[in-house]
């Protein structure tokens, strides 16, 4: 069943709506649900070969024989032979059917990983829209302070008291403001049209931040937890060392091709007699019988042209290799848990001195523009303090939502990224539901 959603133009999306339609429609993560769907059935087809094997043979054949000098009527052989084996001792099917459970064990931690790699595939998505969607917003103000700044600079120079370069100057930085402002548009349906790949459905406005809020610390505060734990619970990890296991038990399968085999072997046999014995006497092909047996069947290898040592030393190279992936998928979850532990603290920081940064940037501005209007600082001092005020302003949106994306890759190196925590994420997010509302800039610190 697929979950159809259109959002609409009117009302801004937001993450969790986004988040359960992505759920429902993403490609990869059916086709994960669709690779799961078949890795699980290595444990039923490994169980198979420990379990009784019966069958059934019909045969019904026409002789006719020739002997020189001598005539014998023609004859029928007909009957049936029902089978069954069932394995006493077969140590590589014992080894199938162990790694056909592990298997079913990485095929868990493999779709575990597919939902969570969604989310957080989702989230970076939508923050990305959200940033483009911020920077078109910022972008029109600038464009605005600039134009306005333009008309002031047109006016002081038909009075006298601005110069054709001032004019020139606001000229130039609304052009560049506009253009900035059309690259902004062309972001945004790029990162809208992302967000659709992943959500199946068009979008076409997403929630901003709401005013204000503040990003939780990490918690706990030190690298070292958060580093000790993604070693061990990644999933990567966790499916790099099932792989170990199951590579070891190849291993041991492949020593198998030395061990001796027992089954429990039995037929019956029914058919007229040239069927149930076999026998060439042609004249009593028309009696019917029935003949059972029942038994041990024991198989030793003897010869196998060095077949189970070159195996074996197969199996053990790859079990070498599978260690060593172990390694690496140990040492990446580390770094990916270190790498974005600095990236919530630093932008943690990085936010702090931003909020300030847009503050000094707005007094920098206001006063450059009373000096303006009283002769004491050019009109390109005051085309400078916009764009600086600008910059921070976009500075401080990037950082906020790059250091929310970093928190959810910190919970997914440690595997704890969940649907609760997208759910905690979108209560930060503003309800835009007017669609003439302007995206929320998140200048808190303004």
């Amino acid at each position: 069943m697929v979950l159809v959603c259109v959002f609409n133009a009117g009302r801004a999306a937001d993450l969790t709506s986004l988040t359960d339609s992505a759920l429902a429609n993403d490609a990869k993560l059916k086709s994960a649900e669709a690779t799961w769907h078949a890795e699980i059935e290595k444990e039923p087809q490994g169980r198979a070969g420990l379990l009784p094997r019966v069958t059934l043979q019909q045969s019904n054949y026409r002789n006719g024989v020739r002997v020189p000098g001598m005539s014998y009527p023609g004859y029928s052989t007909n009957g049936f032979t029902l089978s069954l084996t069932q394995p006493v001792f077969r140590w590589d099917a014992w080894e199938t059917y162990q790694q056909g459970k592990l298997s079913v064990i990485e095929a868990n931690l493999a779709l575990a990983q597919a939902k969570q790699d969604l989310l957080l595939r989702v989230s970076q998505a939508y923050f990305a829209a959200l940033g483009a969607q911020d920077d078109v917003e910022l972008s029109r103000k600038h464009r605005e302070a600039v134009a306005e700044q333009l008309a002031l600079a047109t006016r002081r120079f038909s009075l006298g008291d601005a110069t054709v370069v001032d004019v020139n100057e606001a000229q130039a930085g609304f052009d560049s403001a506009q253009a900035d402002e059309i690259a902004a548009h062309s972001q945004l349906d790029e990162k809208y049209a992302a967000l659709q790949k992943i959500v199946g459905s068009p979008v076409t406005r997403v929630d901003g931040m709401r005013d204000g809020f503040n990003i939780p610390p990490v918690d706990p505060p030190d690298a070292d937890p958060w580093i000790d734990a993604a070693a061990d619970a990644n999933y990567h990890v966790r499916q790099r060392q099932v792989a170990l296991e199951i590579a070891e038990r190849e291993r041991s399968k492949a020593r198998a091709g030395d061990y001796p085999s027992i089954s429990l072997v039995g037929n019956v046999n029914h058919g007229n007699a040239a069927y149930v014995n076999g026998q060439s006497n042609f004249n009593t092909g028309g009696n019917r019988g029935t003949s059972r047996a029942l038994g041990i069947q024991i198989t030793i290898p003897l010869i196998d042209g060095l077949m189970t040592r070159s195996r074996v030393r197969e199996a053990a190279a790859l079990r070498e290799k599978a260690e060593h992936d172990l390694d690496d998928a140990r040492r990446s979850a580390e770094l990916e848990a270190h790498e974005a532990w600095l990236g919530v603290t630093r932008g943690l920081a990085k936010i702090d001195a931003l909020k300030t940064a847009v503050k000094s940037a707005a007094i920098a501005l206001r006063s450059n523009q009373t000096g303006y209007r009283v002769g004491v600082r050019v009109n390109a001092d005051v085309l400078s303090a916009q764009d600086k005020l600008y910059s921070a302003r976009r500075d401080l949106a990037k950082a906020r939502q790059e250091t929310l994306v970093q928190g959810l890759r910190l919970k997914a190196s440690a595997a704890r990224l969940e649907r609760t925590d997208i759910e905690s994420l979108n209560a930060l997010l503003a309800s835009n539901s007017d669609a003439e509302r302007p995206v929320q800039n998140s200048n808190a610190g303004e």
